[in-house]
C-alpha cells in the first residue's frame, strides 16, 4: 500500500495527515516530509494510518526527541486501535504525547 502525506498549517502547528500503512518500505516517504515541515510545532495524524511497525514507531520517537529537545513540540493524534496498542505495549504512550483528535493535540 502507497503512503500519501499531506501538510496544513493550523493555529500556528504543522498538521501532517498520513494515510497508508507505515512501515520499513514507507517510512521513508513520511521521514522526507517532516525532514520539510516548516516551524517546531508538528502533529502528526495516524487516523488513516491501520498499521505501524517498529519502523515507524521508531521514526515518532525520533521526531519526538529532536522537536521537543530544541524546544518545539511533537504530538501524535487519531491513532487507530493497532497503532495505539503498539506505543502502549512499548510503553510509549507515558514518554510521548499522543491525542484522541487533531483538535485537542493542537489545542
Amino acid at each position: 500500500m502507497d503512503l500519501q502525506v499531506r501538510s496544513e498549517v493550523r493555529g500556528g502547528w504543522t498538521v501532517v495527515a498520513v494515510s497508508g500503512e507505515l512501515d520499513a518500505d514507507t517510512v521513508p516517504v513520511l521521514s522526507d516530509h517532516l525532514e520539510g515541515t516548516p516551524g517546531g510545532r508538528v502533529v502528526v495524524d495516524l487516523s488513516e494510518v491501520p498499521f505501524m511497525d517498529t519502523t515507524g514507531l521508531s521514526l515518532m520517537l525520533d521526531w519526538h526527541r529532536r522537536l521537543d529537545g530544541a524546544g518545539g513540540q511533537f504530538r501524535m493524534a487519531s491513532l487507530q486501535p493497532s497503532v495505539h496498542k503498539l506505543f502502549r505495549l512499548t510503553e510509549l504512550t507515558e514518554v510521548m504525547h499522543i491525542h484522541g483528535t487533531v483538535e485537542d493535540a493542537t489545542a
